[in-house]
């Protein structure tokens, strides 16, 4: 019991620590885009897309977000889309496929850091392309 009411105050006490902000669910998590896009990569994405976003890593055959994938030909709206939504909105088609919504998991921080990060996957022509093709926009 001791260790439980330490480890409650070791939770409670991260959220006021330098430097991070507390999401609606009192978890620190960091200030830096950057970090904090990989964070919640780790944390929601890994277990289906792999750690190097390589995909198909369990029976869900989630796509690869990298560079051997081709989340690239899609526009930021439909990844968050998928992200958000997860395949409820698309029917279990692309780009949600089998995905579970995780829209009330993550902040609106969390999920546009976790987008920017998914853009990191890809090869500088790929984002070249992205770029081109109106991937920021609305499609």
């Amino acid at each position: 019991m001791r260790f439980l009411t330490l480890f409650a105050l070791a939770l409670l006490g991260a959220g006021c620590a330098a430097g991070t902000d507390a999401t609606p669910t009192g978890v620190a998590t960091p200030v830096d885009p950057a970090a904090l896009g990989r964070q919640t990569f780790v944390s929601y994405c890994v277990p289906c897309h792999g750690a190097s976003g390589e995909g198909f890593v369990n029976a869900l055959d989630a796509p690869a977000l990298n560079a051997d994938g081709q989340s690239h030909l899609l526009s930021d709206a439909a990844i968050l889309s998928a992200i958000i939504d997860g395949g409820a909105a698309s029917g279990g088609k692309p780009p949600g496929g089998s995905m579970a919504p995780l829209g009330d998991a993550l902040s609106a921080g969390q999920e546009a850091a976790v987008l920017q990060y998914v853009h990191t996957l890809w090869t500088d022509e790929q984002r070249a392309a992205h770029e081109a093709a109106g991937g920021h926009g609305e499609q």
